[in-house]
């Protein structure tokens, strides 16, 4: 009797965890709040850009400190944040990377850097040697990609040593840049996958509901500093 207590304890508190598409879509409640309440454009950005600050901290805190909180070998995986191609309304592939890219220096100590490392023996030892040396950035190691307008940093490489800096609060990487503002008008996302906007086609899932919140909040304030909205 004791088991099956706790057994049934155990399942209702499985089902009355919240899903990511739940707390995607109770944040932008709050942003659908924001815009009906607030008459003044002033007023929303400032909302939106208090949003906007908060959600990139938790996001990055929360994959920094994922390789403390979970067992040794963790499964927990992230990838380039957002699709890598889009579909505009005349069916034509837009690819959001090309040969032109330009070069952001990112400041490990203020910008917002997405970076997840995984192996605790590289991070033990890289904490120690960036608290007793300069952070020193190499072009072969350190690779990532700049979200402009979005302002967030993803790190696909270095990942121990970039984390030990951002705890650090030390060293500047180099980034390729990324505008994702064309693709506001073609892309979507529910927190859980992203979606044409022409044909509803599911384009990729999202490794976190956060990463979509970013998105759409930045895509209403963009709209709204661009007399779109």
């Amino acid at each position: 009797m004791f088991e099956s207590f706790w057994r049934k304890t155990f399942r209702k508190e499985e089902q009355l965890k919240v899903q990511p598409s739940w707390e995607f879509n109770y944040a932008m409640d709050f942003v659908r709040q924001t815009l009906r309440y607030e008459h003044s454009k002033e007023d929303q950005n400032v909302i939106l850009a208090y949003m906007l600050s908060l959600i990139r901290e938790d996001l990055k805190s929360d994959l920094l400190t994922t390789i403390l909180y979970n067992k040794e070998s963790f499964d927990k995986e992230i990838s380039y944040p957002f699709p890598l191609s889009y579909e505009n309304e005349l069916g034509n592939q837009i690819w959001l990377d090309s040969e032109e890219t330009q070069i952001k220096r990112v400041d490990l100590a203020n910008d917002c850097v997405l970076v997840l490392s995984w192996n605790r023996d590289r991070m033990r030892n890289s904490i120690k040697n960036i608290a007793r040396n300069p952070f020193e950035f190499s072009r072969t190691n350190h690779l990532a990609y700049y979200f402009t307008y979005i302002d967030i940093c993803y790190a696909y490489n270095g990942t121990h040593s970039i984390s030990s800096g951002i705890g650090h609060k030390k060293g500047v990487i180099e980034a390729k840049t990324v505008d994702i503002t064309p693709m506001f008008d073609h892309v979507y996302t529910d927190g859980v996958n992203w979606y044409s906007q022409h044909n509803g086609m599911k384009l990729k899932a999202l490794w976190d509901f956060r990463i979509g919140v970013i998105y759409e909040v930045s895509k209403i304030k963009y709209k709204l500093e661009n007399e779109q909205w």
